[in-house]
Protein backbone atom coordinates (compact mmCIF):
# COMPACT_ATOMS: atom_id res chain seq x y z
CA UNK A 1 0.00 0.00 0.00
CA UNK A 2 2.87 2.37 0.78
CA UNK A 3 4.44 1.76 -2.66
CA UNK A 4 1.20 2.67 -4.38
CA UNK A 5 1.00 5.85 -2.34
CA UNK A 6 4.58 6.78 -3.28
CA UNK A 7 3.79 6.81 -7.04
CA UNK A 8 0.55 8.73 -6.72
CA UNK A 9 0.53 11.89 -8.92
CA UNK A 10 -0.12 15.12 -6.99
CA UNK A 11 -3.58 16.59 -7.49
CA UNK A 12 -2.10 19.85 -8.89
CA UNK A 13 -0.33 17.95 -11.70
CA UNK A 14 -3.48 15.99 -12.46
CA UNK A 15 -5.30 19.25 -12.98
CA UNK A 16 -2.75 21.04 -15.21
CA UNK A 17 -0.92 18.40 -17.24
CA UNK A 18 -3.88 17.24 -19.38
CA UNK A 19 -4.85 20.86 -20.12
CA UNK A 20 -1.30 21.76 -21.14
CA UNK A 21 -1.00 18.76 -23.47
CA UNK A 22 -4.40 19.51 -24.98
CA UNK A 23 -3.41 23.14 -25.64
CA UNK A 24 -0.19 22.18 -27.41
CA UNK A 25 -2.00 19.51 -29.41
CA UNK A 26 -4.47 22.09 -30.70
CA UNK A 27 -1.62 24.43 -31.68
CA UNK A 28 0.11 21.63 -33.61
CA UNK A 29 -3.13 20.91 -35.47
CA UNK A 30 -3.53 24.60 -36.28
CA UNK A 31 -0.02 25.14 -37.69
CA UNK A 32 -0.60 23.33 -41.02
CA UNK A 33 -3.72 25.42 -41.59
CA UNK A 34 -1.81 28.62 -40.92
CA UNK A 35 0.95 27.48 -43.26
CA UNK A 36 -1.56 26.72 -46.01
CA UNK A 37 -3.09 30.17 -45.66
CA UNK A 38 0.29 31.89 -45.76
CA UNK A 39 1.35 30.00 -48.92
CA UNK A 40 -1.76 30.50 -51.04
CA UNK A 41 -0.60 31.67 -54.46
CA UNK A 42 -2.84 32.22 -57.46
CA UNK A 43 -2.10 33.61 -60.88
CA UNK A 44 -3.93 34.02 -64.15
CA UNK A 45 -2.71 35.37 -67.45
CA UNK A 46 -5.14 35.84 -70.32
CA UNK A 47 -4.14 37.00 -73.77
CA UNK A 48 -6.11 37.86 -76.88
CA UNK A 49 -4.30 37.90 -80.26
CA UNK A 50 -5.84 39.15 -83.50
CA UNK A 51 -4.89 38.04 -87.02
CA UNK A 52 -2.66 41.11 -87.50
CA UNK A 53 -0.75 40.47 -84.25
CA UNK A 54 -2.51 43.15 -82.20
CA UNK A 55 -4.30 42.26 -78.99
CA UNK A 56 -4.57 42.54 -75.23
CA UNK A 57 -3.09 40.85 -72.19
CA UNK A 58 -4.43 40.75 -68.62
CA UNK A 59 -2.29 39.54 -65.71
CA UNK A 60 -3.54 38.96 -62.15
CA UNK A 61 -1.39 37.44 -59.39
CA UNK A 62 -2.28 37.01 -55.71
CA UNK A 63 0.67 36.07 -53.51
CA UNK A 64 1.46 36.16 -49.76
CA UNK A 65 2.43 39.65 -48.59
CA UNK A 66 5.50 38.22 -46.86
CA UNK A 67 6.70 36.83 -50.18
CA UNK A 68 6.08 40.18 -51.90
CA UNK A 69 8.61 41.79 -49.56
CA UNK A 70 11.34 39.61 -51.03
CA UNK A 71 10.44 40.67 -54.58
CA UNK A 72 10.82 44.46 -54.29
CA UNK A 73 8.74 47.53 -53.46
CA UNK A 74 5.17 47.35 -54.88
CA UNK A 75 4.94 51.16 -55.17
CA UNK A 76 8.18 51.15 -57.15
CA UNK A 77 6.68 48.49 -59.46
CA UNK A 78 3.79 50.80 -60.28
CA UNK A 79 6.06 53.81 -60.94
CA UNK A 80 8.44 51.80 -63.12
CA UNK A 81 5.63 50.31 -65.23
CA UNK A 82 4.06 53.75 -65.67
CA UNK A 83 7.43 55.11 -66.82
CA UNK A 84 7.77 52.33 -69.39
CA UNK A 85 4.24 53.02 -70.61
CA UNK A 86 5.08 56.70 -71.02
CA UNK A 87 8.19 56.24 -73.15
CA UNK A 88 7.32 53.16 -75.22
CA UNK A 89 5.08 53.08 -78.29
CA UNK A 90 2.99 50.13 -79.37
CA UNK A 91 1.45 49.32 -75.98
CA UNK A 92 -1.05 51.08 -73.67
CA UNK A 93 -1.87 50.27 -70.04
CA UNK A 94 -5.61 50.11 -69.36
CA UNK A 95 -5.45 48.84 -65.74
CA UNK A 96 -2.67 48.71 -63.15
CA UNK A 97 -2.67 48.08 -59.39
CA UNK A 98 -0.63 46.36 -56.66
CA UNK A 99 -2.54 46.30 -53.37
CA UNK A 100 -2.95 44.28 -50.19
CA UNK A 101 -6.11 42.19 -50.06
CA UNK A 102 -7.82 40.21 -47.33
CA UNK A 103 -6.93 40.15 -43.65
CA UNK A 104 -3.27 40.89 -42.93
CA UNK A 105 -1.75 38.91 -40.04
CA UNK A 106 1.41 37.13 -38.93
CA UNK A 107 0.44 33.98 -40.84
CA UNK A 108 -1.87 35.34 -43.54
CA UNK A 109 -2.51 38.26 -45.83
CA UNK A 110 -1.98 38.60 -49.55
CA UNK A 111 -1.17 41.20 -52.17
CA UNK A 112 -2.73 41.30 -55.62
CA UNK A 113 -1.01 42.58 -58.75
CA UNK A 114 -3.16 43.43 -61.80
CA UNK A 115 -1.90 44.62 -65.17
CA UNK A 116 -3.96 44.96 -68.35
CA UNK A 117 -2.31 46.20 -71.53
CA UNK A 118 -3.31 46.60 -75.16
CA UNK A 119 -0.60 46.15 -77.81
CA UNK A 120 -0.21 46.67 -81.56
CA UNK A 121 2.03 43.67 -82.19
CA UNK A 122 2.53 40.66 -79.92
CA UNK A 123 6.15 40.08 -80.92
CA UNK A 124 7.08 43.73 -80.40
CA UNK A 125 5.33 43.61 -77.02
CA UNK A 126 7.53 40.74 -75.80
CA UNK A 127 10.59 42.56 -77.16
CA UNK A 128 9.48 45.62 -75.18
CA UNK A 129 9.33 43.54 -71.99
CA UNK A 130 12.82 42.12 -72.55
CA UNK A 131 14.23 45.53 -73.48
CA UNK A 132 13.06 47.11 -70.21
CA UNK A 133 13.74 44.24 -67.81
CA UNK A 134 17.18 45.40 -66.59
CA UNK A 135 15.99 48.97 -66.02
CA UNK A 136 12.92 47.69 -64.18
CA UNK A 137 15.05 45.58 -61.84
CA UNK A 138 17.39 48.51 -61.16
CA UNK A 139 14.55 50.96 -60.47
CA UNK A 140 12.42 48.70 -58.26
CA UNK A 141 15.05 46.66 -56.45
CA UNK A 142 13.21 43.54 -57.61
CA UNK A 143 14.88 40.17 -57.30
CA UNK A 144 15.90 39.48 -60.91
CA UNK A 145 15.76 35.69 -60.49
CA UNK A 146 12.26 35.76 -59.01
CA UNK A 147 11.06 38.20 -61.66
CA UNK A 148 12.42 35.90 -64.35
CA UNK A 149 10.58 33.04 -62.66
CA UNK A 150 7.19 34.69 -63.21
CA UNK A 151 7.92 35.64 -66.84
CA UNK A 152 9.53 32.33 -67.68
CA UNK A 153 11.33 31.54 -70.91
CA UNK A 154 9.15 32.49 -73.92
CA UNK A 155 9.78 31.43 -77.51
CA UNK A 156 7.30 33.01 -79.94
CA UNK A 157 7.12 32.90 -83.73
CA UNK A 158 4.30 34.49 -85.73
CA UNK A 159 4.41 34.96 -89.50
CA UNK A 160 2.29 34.39 -92.61
CA UNK A 161 2.64 30.62 -92.47
CA UNK A 162 2.12 29.79 -88.78
CA UNK A 163 1.97 30.80 -85.14
CA UNK A 164 4.11 28.84 -82.70
CA UNK A 165 4.68 29.49 -79.00
CA UNK A 166 6.45 27.66 -76.19
CA UNK A 167 6.80 28.87 -72.63
CA UNK A 168 8.60 27.35 -69.65
CA UNK A 169 8.02 28.65 -66.11
CA UNK A 170 10.15 27.31 -63.24
CA UNK A 171 9.04 28.13 -59.68
CA UNK A 172 12.10 26.99 -57.72
CA UNK A 173 13.53 30.48 -57.19
CA UNK A 174 10.14 31.95 -56.27
CA UNK A 175 8.92 29.52 -53.61
CA UNK A 176 10.22 29.62 -50.01
CA UNK A 177 12.50 26.86 -48.77
CA UNK A 178 9.77 25.60 -46.42
CA UNK A 179 7.52 24.91 -49.41
CA UNK A 180 10.26 22.86 -51.06
CA UNK A 181 10.18 20.60 -48.01
CA UNK A 182 6.36 20.55 -47.74
CA UNK A 183 4.85 21.04 -51.25
CA UNK A 184 1.36 20.14 -50.00
CA UNK A 185 1.40 23.39 -48.02
CA UNK A 186 0.52 25.06 -51.34
CA UNK A 187 -2.89 23.40 -51.23
CA UNK A 188 -4.96 24.44 -54.25
CA UNK A 189 -2.59 27.24 -55.30
CA UNK A 190 -2.44 27.38 -59.08
CA UNK A 191 -1.32 29.30 -62.14
CA UNK A 192 -3.57 29.39 -65.19
CA UNK A 193 -2.94 30.68 -68.71
CA UNK A 194 -5.63 31.38 -71.30
CA UNK A 195 -4.88 32.18 -74.95
CA UNK A 196 -7.49 33.41 -77.43
CA UNK A 197 -6.14 33.04 -80.96
CA UNK A 198 -7.42 34.16 -84.39
CA UNK A 199 -7.23 30.70 -85.94
CA UNK A 200 -7.65 27.07 -84.81
CA UNK A 201 -4.80 25.39 -82.97
CA UNK A 202 -3.24 22.36 -84.65
CA UNK A 203 -1.09 21.08 -81.78
CA UNK A 204 -0.97 21.97 -78.08
CA UNK A 205 -0.45 20.46 -74.62
CA UNK A 206 -3.23 22.68 -73.15
CA UNK A 207 -5.54 21.15 -70.54
CA UNK A 208 -8.66 22.55 -72.20
CA UNK A 209 -9.43 23.38 -75.85
CA UNK A 210 -12.59 25.15 -77.01
CA UNK A 211 -14.83 23.58 -79.67
CA UNK A 212 -13.57 25.96 -82.34
CA UNK A 213 -9.96 25.29 -81.16
CA UNK A 214 -9.27 29.03 -80.96
CA UNK A 215 -9.14 29.24 -77.15
CA UNK A 216 -6.81 27.09 -75.05
CA UNK A 217 -6.28 26.98 -71.29
CA UNK A 218 -3.65 25.53 -68.97
CA UNK A 219 -4.17 25.20 -65.21
CA UNK A 220 -1.25 23.98 -63.08
CA UNK A 221 -1.41 23.01 -59.40
CA UNK A 222 1.76 24.53 -57.96
CA UNK A 223 2.31 21.73 -55.45
CA UNK A 224 2.96 19.45 -58.45
CA UNK A 225 5.50 21.87 -59.93
CA UNK A 226 7.74 22.92 -57.06
CA UNK A 227 10.75 21.53 -58.92
CA UNK A 228 9.15 20.58 -62.26
CA UNK A 229 8.64 23.50 -64.69
CA UNK A 230 5.29 24.53 -66.15
CA UNK A 231 5.36 23.96 -69.91
CA UNK A 232 2.97 25.59 -72.40
CA UNK A 233 3.06 24.69 -76.09
CA UNK A 234 0.89 25.50 -79.07
CA UNK A 235 1.22 25.63 -82.83
CA UNK A 236 -1.08 26.36 -85.74
CA UNK A 237 -0.73 26.55 -89.50
CA UNK A 238 -1.91 30.07 -90.24
CA UNK A 239 -3.40 30.62 -93.72
CA UNK A 240 -2.47 33.78 -95.56
CA UNK A 241 -4.73 36.74 -94.64
CA UNK A 242 -7.27 37.95 -97.24
CA UNK A 243 -5.43 41.21 -97.88
CA UNK A 244 -2.19 39.38 -98.65
CA UNK A 245 -3.99 37.09 -101.09
CA UNK A 246 -5.66 40.14 -102.68
CA UNK A 247 -2.29 41.85 -103.19
CA UNK A 248 -0.80 38.72 -104.76
CA UNK A 249 -3.82 38.41 -107.06
CA UNK A 250 -3.56 42.05 -108.17
CA UNK A 251 0.17 41.71 -108.81
CA UNK A 252 -0.47 38.56 -110.84
CA UNK A 253 -3.10 40.36 -112.95
CA UNK A 254 -0.68 43.24 -113.53
CA UNK A 255 2.04 40.82 -114.68
CA UNK A 256 -0.40 39.07 -117.03
CA UNK A 257 -1.55 42.44 -118.43
CA UNK A 258 2.04 43.58 -119.02
CA UNK A 259 2.98 40.30 -120.71
CA UNK A 260 -0.12 40.55 -122.89
CA UNK A 261 0.84 44.09 -123.99
CA UNK A 262 4.41 43.00 -124.70
CA UNK A 263 3.27 40.04 -126.78
CA UNK A 264 0.80 42.19 -128.73
CA UNK A 265 3.46 44.82 -129.28
CA UNK A 266 5.64 42.25 -131.01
Amino acid sequence: MKVATFFRVPSSQKRHTPLSVHRWFRILLLLPTLLLQSCLIEGEEEIWIEADGAGKIRIEYTIPTQMVKTMGNPDAYIRAIRDIDGREDGARITELSFEKVGKQSLFGGSSRFILETEFDDIQQFFELVKRNKDGFVSETGANADKLETILGDIDLEMNFSRLRAERSVSLEELLPEAVHKFPNALGQSNFSYIYHLPLPIEETNAHHISEDRKTVKWKFLLKDHVTKPLILRLETNTPLPWWFIAIITILALIVIWVLHRVIRGK
